[in-house]
């Protein structure tokens, strides 16, 4: 069996590793190249026949190649070559260059393929992802790519497409690199030469982090509604009486800080939160003063319309401008009458939660994105008329259960069932708008369209 190795970002490695599998199978192996190859302690350089045979005796395996220069070989001769195809169970050829780097775009001549390749193996590697084109991309100038352009999944997807159309043997792709949930899923995507864009990042981010400058009573309640809609929270303030675990036990940090000296312990996510109720008007401006040009998703600050005014108008004195207090949500919360400090928290939560979910499309859990949990992961890339959960909702099907959920009832029965027996990237469709539905005990109409993803 003759496998050449071609593309980028670990080829030698993926080498390496394949001897190892097929030397444990009692497999003969030669390691070589067609174009360029680093030498390596123990390779053999200008061998002849029995040189290459005598090591593989030994040891199972040899690494050879021919000297181009001082610290590469190239390939070996081609009548020696072919000598060792008659002999050697499994040749593993290096048969493309990249410099290092962990993504390429083939040159007219690359890759170079032995005739007598049975199969081939392309590697990418996801560690180019969101770096610019130029730092990241072997001849990137053989593109249209933009030099300074972010590395996207989908110019990884068409980097390797450029090398599937120059091949016409079976090509295995193996991705490097993956590391959370959604490059997990984009090694999926990749590895199976499926569209990329069926997902989008945004469906993947983490929950906001929730931050409430001041303890009181409203804060308690913020604090523990926070908990039930998974948000990592933050409280701050200046007394220890308030600032401790026990009026705050569901929060993921406390502070006792003075507000003036807070900076060090902010969040810098774009998504994070800012609630300011803290007891008086002096340290309602100063948190304000120091959160207002903070990266955040929602900034709001407790108080009567006179007060927020008041506060607004000393700023505006300062020097800040009309447009960037405009953003601040004062009064506080959606206007449901609230009165106690629980209902005042629900208003609070309730407007950030229709702003996160207006600029943030992620409804998953801390819980499923931090899962190393190996299974099918289920993802609602579409749906129409009164099916529960939005696009981009999600849960992961794992031998032992589930985490999350997109939607509960019949249709989700039926999405583990699939997940279940799922061995590849698909995609199925649950409708709910016709007589299949009768078959799922559903009436309500609806329709879904599931991606199923092995992670």
């Amino acid at each position: 069996m003759i496998i050449s190795v071609i593309g980028s970002g670990g080829k030698t490695t993926y080498i390496h590793e394949l001897k190892d599998k097929y030397v444990s199978l009692n497999k003969t192996v030669l390691m070589c190249t067609t174009t360029h190859m680093l030498i390596e302690e123990d390779t053999l350089v200008d061998p002849g026949y029995d040189e290459i045979m005598q090591r593989i005796e030994a040891y199972g395996y040899c690494h050879a190649g021919n000297r181009c220069g001082d610290l590469k070989i190239e390939a070996l001769d081609e009548e020696l070559l072919n000598q060792l195809k008659q002999v050697v169970d499994v040749i593993l050829i290096e048969a493309d260059g990249s410099k290092y780097l962990p993504l390429k775009f083939p040159s007219a001549n690359e890759p170079v393929i032995d005739s007598d390749t049975d199969e081939i193996v392309l590697i990418s590697n996801l560690n180019g992802l969101n770096q610019p084109v130029k730092d990241v991309v072997h001849r990137y100038k053989l593109t249209n790519l933009d030099p300074s352009e972010l590395v996207t999944p989908r110019i990884m997807q068409d980097l390797i497409r450029a090398y599937l159309k120059k091949l016409n043997k079976p090509v295995t792709i193996h991705v490097n690199g993956a590391s959370d949930l959604y490059t997990r899923c984009v090694k999926a995507l990749l590895e199976e030469n499926v569209d990329v864009n069926l997902i989008r990042k945004e469906w993947f981010n983490m929950q906001p982090k929730l931050v409430i400058l001041g303890c009181g009573h409203v804060s308690q309640y913020l604090a523990k509604m926070a908990s039930i809609l998974e948000l990592y929270t933050i409280v701050i303030d200046n007394r220890k009486e308030f600032a401790n675990s026990q009026h705050f036990p569901t929060a993921d940090e406390i502070h006792c800080i003075d507000y003036a000296q807070m900076d060090s312990v902010l969040p810098d996510e774009e998504n994070a939160c800012y609630v300011i109720v803290t007891r008086g008007h002096k340290d309602d401006r100063l948190c304000l003063e120091k959160t207002i040009h903070k990266p955040h998703l929602y900034l709001g600050m407790i108080g009567s319309k006179g007060k927020v005014k008041k506060t607004f108008d000393a700023l505006i004195e300062e020097g800040y401008l009309k447009e960037e207090l405009s953003n601040v949500h004062a009064p506080i919360g959606l206007d449901i009458k609230a009165q106690t400090p629980a209902e005042i928290s629900i208003s609070i939560l309730a407007e950030l939660i229709e702003i996160k979910n207006t600029k943030f499309s992620s409804s998953v859990s801390k819980e499923l994105l931090e899962s190393n949990m190996h299974g099918t992961l289920c993802i609602i890339i579409d749906k129409k008329g009164s099916a529960p959960r939005g696009i981009g909702s999600m849960m992961l099907v794992h031998k032992d259960g589930v985490i999350d959920t997109i939607g509960g009832g019949k249709v989700e029965y039926q999405a583990i069932l699939d997940a279940k027996e799922c061995k590849k990237v698909m995609i199925k469709e649950y409708d709910l708008s016709n007589a299949e539905s009768a078959t799922l005990g559903m009436i309500c109409g609806g329709y879904n369209k599931v991606l199923f993803i092995p992670v």
